[in-house]
């Protein structure tokens, strides 16, 4: 009962510039003791901060925007992206997730199968896909996030839970060095939780500099997904996917 509680919390916060203690007490039936307990579990998941009288969604702003991201590490990015290609197969129902590297997936479309069923919640990808005729594309509702280049809601996570996925192609902010993929964005942590759940075989794409990076918030563990497609080997990388019990992929002699 209390986690529902907290769940349907953060997202009515999440809606709302600010709100009151005596709003949620109101809203939610419960004493405002109860209401501020429950906030400083929100808090200490890093999803909500307190304000005076009050309380509001977090946000971690991007440091660059998504098009000063794109043209970040092209080249390994690249690599990532033609090495994850020879994961798809035709008639594949696939997830890309919203990011520069995943993006890549699409940068030669020559190479990709004729045929695809692709759910996003990236305008990128989006437009990519566009080029291909006989591509299924499910565009995932919400919210626009202007930094992520992507649709990244309440909506957006619940709608996703609907799909039956193959397979996700997932990027990530930061991988800590026990393992722990996270992102600078609550609600993409949360979508990225949810799209995992509903997915058959995970597949993550991030460069080798990424690790010992982390961002604000974990969404997973390296030992949830089953490959990770990297730009090169790296003895940290290697060592921690090792451990981790997921299977490296990288192009041979780097």
């Amino acid at each position: 009962m209390k986690a529902e509680r907290l769940k349907q919390m953060e997202e009515y916060i999440s809606k709302r510039d600010f709100v009151t203690i005596e709003e949620l007490s109101r809203h939610f039936s419960v004493h405002k003791n109860t209401v501020r307990s429950d906030i400083n579990e929100l808090v200490e998941k890093g999803i909500v901060e307190k304000k005076y009288g009050g309380v509001s969604s977090k946000s971690y702003p991007l440091p660059t925007s998504f098009e000063e991201r794109e043209e970040i590490n092209v080249d390994s990015k690249k690599i990532i992206g033609r090495l994850a290609c020879s994961y798809l197969q035709e008639n594949d129902v696939i997830f890309v997730d919203a990011g520069t590297t995943t993006l890549m997936l699409f940068e030669d479309l020559s190479i990709l199968p004729d045929r695809l069923t692709v759910i996003t919640n990236s305008l990128s990808v989006i437009n990519r896909c566009f080029q291909k005729p006989h591509y299924n594309v499910y565009a995932l509702p919400g919210k626009l996030e202007r930094q992520m280049n992507s649709f990244a809601s309440f909506e957006t996570i619940e709608s996703v839970k609907s799909y039956n996925i193959q397979k996700a192609f997932m990027g990530v902010r930061g991988i800590s060095q026990n393992g722990d993929l996270s992102s600078a964005s609550a609600i993409d942590a949360r979508l990225k939780e949810a799209v995992l759940n509903n997915s058959q075989q995970k597949i993550l794409m991030a460069e080798a500099e990424k690790v010992a990076h982390p961002a604000m918030l974990n969404f997973a563990h390296l030992s949830m997904l089953d490959f990770w497609i990297c730009d090169r080997k790296t003895e940290e990388a290697v060592e921690l996917a090792r451990n981790s019990q997921i299977r490296f992929v990288a192009p041979n002699g780097k």
